[in-house]
Order: C-alpha cells, then sequence, then structure tokens
C-alpha cells in the first residue's frame, strides 16, 4: 500500500532565452534561471495532524487568502516567520533545483524535451527514496509540468501487489499542503533563481535544512550558488576539499539506482553529508544522532548505532569515500586537521584493541611454553606482522 504521501509544486518557466528584458525583441519580463520542484512528503498517517497544523499557520498569517510564496514576495522577515511556523508540522521537504541556463543543445529549447528532462529527474529521485508513494499536485496556472510528469509516472511505475506509486490532482485552493510546497518551492527560488535572489538566502537554506531529505541540484557542481563561504582558514585545502566531494559524488552516480536497503541508507547519509558541506556550513561535524535520526525519517524508523557503523559509515570508508570523524561526529573533509582528527579518533581505539590482543597472546604464549600462539593463523598474518617484536638484529643496530 502506499504508506507516504507527497504533495507537489513547481517555481518558475520553461525560457530559456536569458537575455536582459530590454534587450529582447519581445517585451516579457525577466526569464527565471531555474526550475525548481518541491514535494513535501509525510506518512498518510500523520496527514490529518499536519493539515490541521498547517491550516491554523494560514488562518494566522493570510486570513481568508491561500499559503501563497508570491503574496509574501520580497519580504524576507515575514517569509522567515511563516517558515518557522509551518516548519514545525510533521512533514519533510524533497527539492529538486535545475539551474536552466546549464541545459545545453537544441532540444531544449522543445518544451517537451525540456519537460522530459525534468520529469526524468523527479522520478528518479522521488521513486528511488520512496517505491510505494502517492504523489498530489495542484490544478493551477501552466500544468504542463505536472500534467506530464503524471503521464511519466503512469508510463514508468505500472502498479503492482509491491508497488502501489499513483499521481492525482486537486484543487490548490483547498489543499494546504500543496500551499506549503508552493511557498517551499518559492523560498528556495529566493535562494538560488537570479531573477528574485535574496540577502537572506543562506538564512532560508539554514532554516529548511531540518526538514530536508533531499536537495538535488542539478547540474551537481562543487559550489552551489547559496553554499556558505569557505571559513578563512589557513589550514582549507581547497584541492583537498574537492577530491572528497568528487569521491562522494562518484559513489552516488554509482549507487544511486540501488534498492538494496543498506545502499540506500548510504546514499541517504552521503547526501546529508554532502548536502551539508556545500549548502551549510563545510566546517561542522554532524553527530550520529543527527543522521541516523535524517536516515530514520526516509526509512519509516531509525537504525541502530551498530547497524549505522557497520553497514553505513564503514561500507561508505571501504568503497572509497572519506569520511572524517572525531568524538563531535561525522563530515566530509575540508582540511588536513579534519583527517588528523579522524586518524586520531581512530588511533584512540586501535592502539588499545591492539595493547589488548598483544599480552593476550604473550600471557598464552607464557603459559603454554610457546605451544599456542593465537596469531600463528594465516588469517591472521597481518595482525601478526603488526604486533610482532622488531627483530634483535634491528634493535642492536639502534635502528
Amino acid at each position: 500500500m502506499n504508506d507516504y504521501i507527497a504533495y507537489l509544486a513547481e517555481w518558475g518557466d520553461n525560457g530559456l532565452d536569458f537575455t536582459p528584458p530590454g534587450r529582447r525583441s519581445d517585451q516579457s519580463g525577466p526569464v527565471s534561471t531555474h526550475f525548481i520542484v518541491t514535494a513535501i512528503t509525510l506518512r498518510k498517517e500523520q496527514l490529518h495532524e499536519a493539515e490541521s497544523q498547517v491550516e491554523a499557520v494560514r488562518q494566522r498569517f493570510f486570513q481568508t487568502g491561500a499559503i501563497e510564496s508570491a503574496s509574501v514576495g520580497s519580504d524576507d522577515k515575514l517569509r522567515r516567520s511563516i517558515l518557522e511556523q509551518l516548519l514545525t508540522v510533521p512533514f519533510q521537504i524533497f527539492a529538486l533545483v535545475v539551474d536552466k541556463r546549464e541545459l545545453r543543445g537544441e532540444g531544449f529549447y522543445h518544451k517537451s524535451s525540456f519537460y522530459k528532462f525534468l520529469h526524468g529527474l523527479a522520478d528518479r529521485e522521488l521513486y528511488r527514496s520512496f517505491p510505494n508513494l502517492e504523489l498530489v499536485a495542484g490544478r493551477h496556472g501552466d500544468e504542463r509540468f505536472m500534467q506530464g510528469f503524471v503521464q511519466y509516472v503512469h508510463d514508468r511505475h505500472v502498479p503492482t501487489l509491491f508497488n502501489q506509486a499513483s499521481f492525482r490532482f486537486v484543487n490548490s485552493q483547498a489543499s494546504v499542503l500543496v500551499q506549503t510546497a508552493d511557498f517551499v518551492a518559492g523560498t528556495l527560488a529566493r535562494c538560488y533563481d537570479e531573477t528574485v535572489l535574496s540577502p537572506e538566502r543562506t538564512s532560508f537554506v539554514q532554516l529548511l535544512r531540518p526538514k530536508l531529505l533531499t536537495l538535488k541540484y542539478w547540474p551537481d557542481v562543487f559550489t552551489p550558488v547559496v553554499a556558505q563561504s569557505i571559513p578563512e582558514q589557513t589550514n582549507y585545502n581547497a584541492g583537498l576539499a574537492e577530491l572528497c566531494v568528487g569521491l562522494g559524488q562518484d559513489f552516488l552516480h554509482r549507487k544511486l539506482a540501488s534498492r538494496s536497503p543498506q545502499e540506500v541508507d548510504q546514499v541517504t547519509c552521503l547526501q546529508y553529508l554532502l548536502f551539508h558541506f556545500r549548502h551549510v556550513d563545510p566546517s561542522r561535524y554532524i553527530s550520529s544522532r543527527e543522521l541516523m535520526a535524517h536516515m530514520g525519517e526516509r526509512r519509516g524508523n531509525s537504525p541502530t548505532l551498530h547497524y549505522f557503523q557497520t553497514r553505513v559509515i564503514a561500507p561508505l570508508r571501504d568503497a572509497g569515500v572519506i569520511i572524517a570523524s572525531s568524538t563531535k561526529g561525522y563530515k566530509i573533509p575540508s582540511c588536513e586537521s579534519d583527517l588528523y582528527d579522524f586518524i586520531n579518533h581512530s588511533n584512540t581505539i586501535i592502539q588499545p584493541l591492539l595493547s589488548r590482543i598483544r599480552k593476550c597472546r604473550e600471557r598464552i604464549r607464557l603459559a603454554t611454553g610457546g605451544a599456542i600462539d593465537l596469531l600463528d593463523r594465516e588469517e591472521y598474518a597481518n595482525l601478526n606482522q603488526l604486533l610482532t617484536d622488531p627483530p634483535l638484529t634491528e634493535l642492536d643496530t639502534g635502528k
């Protein structure tokens, strides 16, 4: 059955002529630089509670009208107040932000190709996270994106016993959650789109951060528009940071289509780490609890700490993703000190373990007159080499 429901909205247009309005032959207004798709996702069992809370926000700030980003416009103080209230409601946010200026090729000037490309991006991200998802969109304005998305979903997700994906339209004026999706889309436009860019864009992203299940930015560049400036520290290493982000992106590109529960959890965790690095604060460590809570929002239940460490973080590192860790949590490294945090933290665990194994081995060998050497097995060859005392010849020569 459909466990989750998502309310969709979009912001932007299909125009690709970014010539300033005064220089264009037509008299139309500015063309959006970005196209944004948002989805407010929640469990169906939370639907009544969420609608009641959002309705209270609507009555407080919009009285008899609908929750509309356009009506708030550039009043960022009011927008922030509304967001602070909306973000207490039990939902999560999916967002796709496409920089239209990076769409190359004549084909994109045809509206059908433009929308088909967007449909593919939105479909891949949403249904990777929620295979059994009911999508709800509002009927308003230019519905070409949503109408086409309905057909795209229908063609690609034929309902079966195990996959109950569906899509329906509702009256936007009657659905406060569709209105909420519209408000979030408009807020993200204030963060990314050059035509409505806000000086408060970084604070908006910070505010939205706890609710963001996924913020997919296309194309996948190293420095998105709203990324905070890198801390002005002499030890910041741009080359190292770019390498670590690139290795993380390589893993995501390989595993995004995976349906394996463990690999989905790994992708979810890594996306969150990369999001923080690129959009929030590249110097901040994220606690295990916060990462596990984020994974829990997507999978429906929080993983155990043991599962998180052995089935999520460890396989990511085994796959070549570089993740720094310390007692403060985990992060994508941005400087050498982050890497030494990982080495030092690991050293506090490894050295005591090696010491205990060495003592156990020595006592057993002594008690048995050397008859039993616990590390005298092929599978312990590397460990044996680590714990074997240096040859006497090296000690004698001072090497």
